[in-house]
């Protein structure tokens, strides 16, 4: 009886990133994680780095780090997925700009890993899935998808996944879900990496131990725990699980995509519920599947996805431009395009949670403002190219914007005030 343990790590830094954090997140997280999965022949991990952490890997001398990942990958230590380069939610966004931000992250992971990397898995940012999602996934092309075990469309208030059989969507595309419980033990430092492989093996078995058969568990979190959030973590948790299942006949560490090879598929398709990693049970029955980005009550989220949907509509305005009419055009919308994809990324809103602890005035307007940033510019290409059809958007982004930064005022007084 053998329990498959397919790891999964999630690496990414927001385009407003601080040089000075980015440098320390390297030092004390990623090159000790990955020098220690260089050390251990039984290391099997499947890794989600998005290409604007990548990038800013390489502007920032830090191009060693992504050497050990080459080189990790080369040796089958690794297996890199695809997601959405700069982290936006994918549900809330348009479906063309969802394309894109995937055809990015491909050109980066294809520019980094040459041939060597294949369309297999998939990182939705946050695991904010819907069967919409999933949808767009497989027509790029995509064999399967990670979703969060609270996606799983069991019975209701059960915490419950599976772990001996593999679900398709209704288009074919295969579904993996976490083990929400163990990934989050592992994630809040709550359980030891002993307690962690006694735990491996005996969950989902009876406790007279008569269902023998093979399990699989998959855990996943980001890999910034490793080091940055907890010091020294990747030691005391990662190399030692390592060095224990080097030892353990009973358990047997495996990508995410070679599952298929030890567990059959179901004949019976799955539609995920909406959700994400960071979403509850009491948050789906609010009809709030994404809670930290986009809730219903709290007005910085409606502030910003107001302006986004009117950026939207420049965008799309732009999108019909003739580009090689005049310079000033094709600058003015490229320069759009460049602070657009970075704009849309999950951390301005996820900032903006301070009923939830999440709170940082600065994250959010550095959000903002590569909104701002590209809605000028739109409106610039339009005026340029003599087009007065985007002022009544450009009118209510400005609009927006206001209230926005009022809305940012007023949590800041009210967090003073209940501190006093």
């Amino acid at each position: 009886m053998t329990t498959y343990w397919a790891p999964l790590l999630h690496i990414y830094q927001p385009p407003t990133q601080d040089v000075r954090v980015l440098k320390e997140i390297d030092k004390e997280c990623y090159k000790p994680l990955f020098s220690i999965l260089e050390e251990y022949d039984n290391a099997k991990f499947t890794l989600n780095i998005n290409g604007t952490l990548i990038d800013m890997l390489n502007e920032f001398g830090l191009e060693d780090t992504i050497d050990l990942i080459k080189n990790l990958v080369s040796e089958s230590k690794l297996e890199i997925m695809g997601t959405a380069n700069f982290h936006p939610i994918l549900p809330l966004i348009p479906k063309k700009e969802a394309f894109h931000q995937i055809q990015i992250n491909e050109d980066m992971n294809r520019k980094v890993l040459g041939n060597s990397w294949e369309r297999k898995g998939f990182f939705p940012p946050e695991m904010a899935i819907s069967s919409k999602i999933d949808k767009y996934i497989k027509e790029i092309g995509y064999e399967w998808v990670i979703q969060s075990g609270i996606a799983y469309p069991g019975e209701e208030k059960s915490l419950t996944w599976p772990y001996d059989i593999i679900y398709k969507s209704p288009n074919g595309l295969k579904l993996f879900f976490r083990d929400d419980i163990l990934s989050n033990k592992i994630s809040f430092n709550n359980i030891t990496a002993k307690e962690f492989t006694i735990e491996l093996k005996k969950v989902h078995k009876d406790e007279d131990q008569q269902y023998n058969n093979n399990t699989y568990v998959v855990t996943a979190m980001d890999g910034e725990t490793f080091g940055h959030h907890f010091k020294n973590y990747e030691k005391t948790f990662i190399k030692k699980v390592l060095e224990i299942i080097n030892d353990d006949k009973e358990i047997e560490i495996t990508f995410i995509s070679m599952l298929d090879h030890y567990f059959p598929i179901s004949d019976t398709n799955l539609i995920p519920r909406e959700s994400s990693w960071s979403t509850s049970e009491n948050d789906i029955e609010q009809k709030l599947p994404y809670p930290l980005w986009n809730h219903s009550e709290n007005k910085i989220h409606n502030f910003y996805w107001k302006i986004v949907k009117n950026l939207n509509k420049l965008m799309n305005l732009i999108d019909t431009l003739d580009l090689s009419k005049e310079w000033n055009i094709r600058n003015y919308y490229n320069t759009a395009r460049w602070f657009y994809d970075r704009s849309i990324c999950s951390d301005t809103t996820w900032w903006a949670n301070p009923d939830r602890g999440i709170w940082s005035p600065n994250m959010i307007y550095k959000g903002v403002v590569l909104l701002m940033k590209s809605a000028l510019n739109a409106h610039l290409a339009l005026i340029h190219a003599n087009r007065d059809d985007g002022e009544v958007y450009y009118d209510s982004i400005s609009n927006y914007h206001g209230l926005l930064m009022m809305e940012i005022s007023f949590f800041a007084q009210k967090k003073i005030s209940l501190a006093s």
